[in-house]
């Protein structure tokens, strides 16, 4: 967490919830363009999926592809992952591959933008600053931008809330004080 002092208040920021709203924000703006910015692989890694999650990537790739990933069949089951959204780390691009390609087959819909919405919020989610881990000064303060920057970003995409106030008069009352 990341702890803020502001006039007579202590704010509470659960930097993952706040690093995840931001960057699915920043993946939905993205998405409504050219797509989510990828990086390519330096190694391709080929993903093995059962056989409806196989059909279901190999009959989606346009839809990966807008949400960042260049996914090829592979044959037998498998595909190969030649791209990536920058965001997300070279050892989660297998799982999530495997947990899109189980969410599209297990979520039929007709609306492709429902698979995006959830594919943004997978990626952001897995790309988010985990919790508990050791923040620098420079990347709390980049958060702590991006959130007076937005200040709309309120729950992370699971509806949790990405902070909380505690006012003097609140903590105040909590000592027994009357202040």
């Amino acid at each position: 967490y990341i702890l803020l002092q502001e006039d007579n208040k202590l704010i509470f920021i659960d930097k993952h919830a706040a690093h995840e709203r931001i960057l699915y924000n920043e993946l939905r703006e993205n998405g409504k363009g050219q797509g989510v910015d990828s990086q390519m692989l330096l190694k391709p890694i080929v993903v093995s999926l059962d056989k409806e999650s196989y059909s279901e990537v190999t009959e989606n790739t346009p839809l990966l592809e807008k949400a960042g990933y260049q996914v090829e069949d592979f044959g037998n089951g498998t595909v190969i992952v030649r791209s990536a959204p920058v965001y997300l780390d070279i050892s989660d691009v297998e799982s999530s591959v495997i947990e899109i390609a189980e969410y599209i087959r297990d979520n039929k819909m007709s609306i492709d933008t429902e698979y995006l919405d959830w594919i943004y919020h997978n990626v952001a989610c897995r790309a988010a600053v985990k919790a508990g881990r050791k923040s620098s000064e420079r990347e709390i303060k980049g958060l702590v931008e991006s959130l007076e920057e937005n200040p709309n970003v309120m729950y992370c995409p699971h509806g949790r809330p990405v902070y909380i106030e505690l006012c003097k008069k609140d903590i105040e009352k909590q000592f027994g004080r009357n202040g």
